[in-house]
């Protein structure tokens, strides 16, 4: 009976998360203009971004937290055959800390400033280096998927 309500429960949640998503993508769309500066945008629509930003982290670290517990209570029982996911993991983490401190630095910073956004250079960093994170791990995923067909192909 708990395994219902708990499923039922979780739809429910994800339904919420999904029409809050949509009307907050909707009610953005339509305030905005392709002519506007950022602080007209801040001001019709800022509130509303905010909000779905909230709901994204939200997504997103329940996510991580979910598959974080499931591989934990799992990981345990044959260990040999979770280093791959080990390799994996270990691989996505200096990925990141390499876009992060080596990649990352603040060319932006002054495009910032000119168009009246104040941001930190610390800031700036985060941003770039996320953004070369997001790109490794896409041509990264490319590349292991090409290698895959070829050795597929060959086989």
């Amino acid at each position: 009976m708990a395994d219902k309500g708990l499923r039922l429960g979780l739809s429910s949640l994800r339904i919420a998360i999904i029409v809050a998503g949509i009307l907050l993508s909707y009610l953005i769309t339509s305030r905005s203009g392709s002519d506007e500066t950022f602080v007209e945008g801040q001001e019709r629509y800022g509130a509303l971004l905010d909000g779905l930003f909230y709901i994204i982290y939200f997504v997103g670290i329940a996510c991580a937290a979910a598959s974080l517990i499931f591989e934990l209570i799992f990981f345990g029982t044959n260990i040999k055959s979770k280093m791959a996911t080990l390799m994996g993991f270990l691989a996505f983490v200096v990925i990141g800390l390499f876009s992060f401190y080596v990649l990352a630095d603040d060319t932006v910073l002054s495009a910032y400033e000119s168009s009246g956004i104040t941001v930190t250079k610390g800031e700036s960093m985060f941003a770039g280096g996320g953004l070369y994170f997001v790109y490794l791990l896409g041509g990264l995923s490319v590349l292991t998927i090409i290698a895959a067909e070829i050795r597929s192909a060959l086989k």
